[in-house]
């Protein structure tokens, strides 16, 4: 059967899938750096008379977001490679084989690419600055640490990318059903940053730290999808005795390619 991958992908693809993210994040990120949007931000969740972070031991923002919301991201890539291992004895799950590693890997790609970030900016958290009744001067991204203090280890936001990198369900399910596509790139966009709006309530990221995590996801995703997608194209030739349709999706993000 000819896979559809043989053709190009379209300037439509390039344009939804590589360019106006670049043009959002860019408008994010330049936004997030040249006003005050992250103090003013950060202001909102900081008592200023307590001196403290009400949120930072909260029960919602500390057990529920972060700690079970970490649980569940390693929940996904754990069954995305189960299901992976078990596609070579269950010819049921055959057809999700290369859909599940793909997951897998464009989570630990997506979150691997964060970690590294934080040790190599050495940007600190709100709750390290001075502001918020820590020791370190405030500086925007892009401006020098002051010296004399340690580096820290808090940008791009760690906890918002094991949301934001389920994002890659969308790539995993582009080319075989567009609505759960759509749902699985909604659900990583929610997901991402409701984990990112519990760190910055607990003090521990700004808003552009979520901004530069939910880029470097996506476009580790998309990178990733490249090379994969004619092994994930091939899985729906499984599905279906047609050769695969592809449906229109809404603002451009076509099943088409």
């Amino acid at each position: 059967m000819k896979l559809r991958d043989e053709t190009p992908l379209t300037a439509d693809f390039w344009l939804w899938h590589l360019l106006m993210p670049l043009l959002l994040f860019a408008f994010g990120a330049a936004a997030c750096e040249i006003t005050h949007v992250d103090l003013l931000l950060a202001d909102q969740f900081y008592d200023f008379a307590a001196g403290r972070w009400p949120a930072k031991d909260s029960w919602w923002a500390q057990w529920l977001i972060h700690k079970r919301g970490r649980d569940l991201v390693a929940v996904i890539a754990a069954g995305s490679f189960l299901t992976w291992v078990l596609s070579f004895q269950i010819p049921r799950l055959r057809s999700a084989r290369w859909a599940a590693l793909y997951l897998l890997i464009a989570i630990v790609l997506g979150t691997g690419l964060v970690t590294i970030g934080k040790n190599v900016t050495g940007r600190h958290c709100p709750w390290d600055m001075e502001r918020y009744g820590g020791s370190v001067p405030y500086t925007r991204l892009f401006e020098k640490v002051p010296a004399g203090h340690n580096k820290g280890r808090c940008f791009p936001a760690g906890h918002a990318a094991g949301g934001y990198a389920l994002m890659a369900s969308y790539f995993a399910l582009r080319g075989r059903h567009a609505g759960l596509a759509r749902a699985g790139l909604a659900a990583g966009l929610i997901l991402g940053s409701v984990y990112g709006w519990g760190q910055m309530a607990r003090g521990a990221h700004f808003l552009s730290h979520n901004i530069w995590s939910a880029a470097v996801c996506w476009f580790a995703a998309f990178l990733l999808y490249l090379p994969m997608r004619r092994l994930l194209l091939s899985e729906q030739a499984l599905r279906a005795p047609n050769p695969p349709t592809y449906q229109t999706l809404p603002m451009g993000l076509s099943g088409g390619e």
